[in-house]
């Protein structure tokens, strides 16, 4: 297809290619990748993982790296209809023709996407039927429990990809070149590298104690029972993109990104990125002010964000903050803070703030009574709330943004009010500062997640959900035309509870809702709620057996097969603190927690951080 045919269709820069800092290398003896993401160009090129194992990988002279994404609706069916498979952007040769197709997988709401992906490469969907290479390979945070997708996968790369994925890709061209076939390179692999967990050489058996699950365990004494993620052990020394792609269309998130760190030490008992991605692994002050030098001349980008699960706990914050203001006072390049909270929030960095970006503030509150921000683990008093409200209006801000969650374990009507209540006074007490304050709310039901302490927690109906809602909007009438208030679909997020809790049957269920028309699940004009709900009914399972029952706290796991890093001795403990309203500190505040990550990285990373003094 050559770049004029693509002018038919919603978007064509999407499938164009050559773009800014793209590589095209020549096929030649190479061995052949397809990085891969099951979305729209514009929300796969917003990933940094897709930017880091792009360049990365093809700084190995022996391996060529192209990309491909989930075609819009126009575009498959122009594909279908001609019978053309779907291809790559850098040379547009079949995905089929790659050697490996590795997926990123960071929301289960693209699985189908996956599926599609294949059919449309002319793939068996299913790894069985396919005996030939390519290798499909998935990574990403829902890895974490690969259950649910161990029939479509053929094998899952567990953790941190820079020293995974570059060995995966090394072991699989040695098969390759050998003249392995599919069956033994995927053994090979499995074997060889620690880190991969391949479905097909694990059998599944029903879980003890009569758990309604099944669990799978090695069919091999050669292969580990449980698969170890894998840890970058520094971010100083991990390949960082320092000239990445730049698109020629807006993205999602549609800057340059600098990694300051990676992990989270906060411990909020709902959030498995603050499990998966533990130890907390800072990037040097040196190291962020070289990155953005480059950054900057390779792709002449004028903002850049620094990413993290919560900037403001970077140790050195006061050192980060002159670093950043000396960068944009001379070179005029805005440097964003993207993840903020409110129990850390200095004046001098909402000063920094002010001076690029003059629109609206974030941050996640999470639960409107004290009692139910203990349960999660939320250090947030009211205290600090009010303190860095005060900060915030009182340096002109007019627009704040607020994260809310509703259906947390141990929930009560009270709490709900008390979100009602604490809304209510927050907008009195910006009206004190300003007559046009404005208040953004995202309210979110709340899904248990894997590998953190509420996986043993019962997901509540939608259509109790949808009660809440109602609750809610009662609540915040006497606020009409003072707030913005926007509620996620519970549907949506029982999609999101019953493929992230899922166990190996529940592979069934995501083909058949493919095949019935299920695709860009994330996005709300495109779910199809009905299509998912016959697919469930199809298969036999009972939706309540994975969500709506509170999980007996020594039951076997479908993702137990998987390890996180962090033990299932201290989740239950974390657990049993959340039933007491038990509030746990930091590890930097109080020392070492034991949480099990000492098993990768001894000394832990997260302990050595210590914060600096304001300036």
């Amino acid at each position: 297809m050559d770049m004029h045919s693509l002018e038919r269709f919603e978007g064509p820069s999407r499938y164009a290619g050559n773009e800014l800092n793209a590589i095209h290398k020549d096929w030649e003896g190479r061995f052949r990748v397809a990085l891969s993401y099951p979305d729209l160009y514009e929300v796969g090129m917003s990933s940094h993982g897709i930017q880091i194992l792009y360049h990365l990988l093809n700084t190995i002279d022996s391996v060529v790296v192209e990309r491909v994404f989930a075609p819009f609706h126009d575009l498959e069916a122009w594909l279908r209809e001609h019978g053309v498979p779907l291809f790559s952007l850098e040379s547009r040769q079949p995905l089929g023709s790659f050697d490996v197709i590795a997926f990123s997988l960071g929301t289960e709401l693209t699985y189908t996407n996956l599926l599609n992906m294949l059919d449309l490469a002319k793939l068996p969907v299913r790894s069985e039927d396919r005996s030939e290479w390519p290798i499909v390979i998935a990574g990403g945070s829902c890895t974490f429990n690969p259950e649910p997708m161990s029939a479509f996968v053929d094998a899952f790369g567990i953790g941190d990809g820079e020293d995974l994925f570059p060995e995966i890709v090394r072991n699989l061209a040695a098969s390759r070149a050998a003249g392995v076939g599919h069956h033994d390179a995927l053994e090979t692999l499995a074997r060889d590298v620690e880190g991969v967990y391949v479905p097909s050489l694990y059998k599944t058996r029903p879980a003890l104690n009569e758990a309604p699950y099944v669990v799978a365990e090695p069919i091999s004494s050669e292969l580990p029972a449980t698969v170890h993620k894998r840890v970058v052990e520094s971010l100083d020394d991990a390949f960082a993109p320092v000239a990445p792609i730049v698109p020629y269309r807006e993205l999602v998130h549609d800057r340059g990104v600098i990694e300051l760190f990676r992990g989270c030490v906060r411990g909020c008992r709902f959030c498995e990125a603050g499990i998966s991605y533990r130890p907390t692994r800072e990037r040097s002050l040196a190291s962020i002010q070289k990155q953005l030098e480059q950054l900057v001349a390779n792709t002449g980008y004028e903002e850049v964000g620094l990413l993290s699960l919560s900037s403001t706990d970077y140790s050195d914050l006061p050192g980060l903050v002159r670093l950043v203001r000396a960068y944009r006072e001379k070179h005029k390049v805005a440097i964003s803070f993207p993840s903020l909270r409110m129990e850390n929030f200095p004046g001098y960095l909402a000063d920094e703030i002010k001076q690029t970006r003059e629109g609206s503030l974030t941050f996640a509150i999470e639960a409107g009574s004290q009692r139910l921000r203990d349960v999660i683990n939320k250090n947030i008093t009211e205290e600090s709330i009010f303190e860095t409200l005060r900060t915030v209006f009182g340096k002109g801000w007019h627009l704040v943004k607020f994260y809310f969650m509703f259906g947390l374990p141990t929930e009560t009507e009270q709490d709900l009010d008390a979100m009602v209540d604490l809304v209510s006074r927050i907008y009195t007490f910006g009206k004190g500062f300003r007559r046009d304050i404005a208040i953004n709310l995202s309210i979110n039901p709340f899904v248990p997640r894997p590998d953190t302490p509420f996986q043993w927690c019962a997901q509540d109906t939608p259509e109790s959900y949808d009660a809440k809602i109602d609750h809610l909007r009662k609540g915040f009438r006497a606020l009409k035309g003072k707030l913005h208030v926007e509620f996620g679909d519970p549907r949506i997020s029982f999609l999101e509870g019953f493929l992230s809790r899922g166990d190996r049957r529940v592979c069934n269920v995501i083909e058949t809702a493919w095949k019935n028309g299920a695709k860009f699940d994330a996005w709300r004009e495109y779910f199809k709620f009905d299509v998912w709900q016959l697919a469930i009914a199809a298969s036999g399972l009972d939706a309540a057996d994975f969500l709506y029952r509170s999980i007996p706290l020594h039951d076997e796991l479908p993702w137990q097969v998987i390890d996180s890093g962090v033990s299932t001795d201290f989740l239950r403990e974390e657990y049993l603190s959340a039933e007491k309203s038990k509030r746990l500190s930091t590890c930097r505040e109080t020392g070492c927690h034991a949480c099990g990550i000492q098993e990768y990285l001894n000394p832990c990373p997260t302990s050595a951080l210590i914060n600096a003094t304001s300036p």
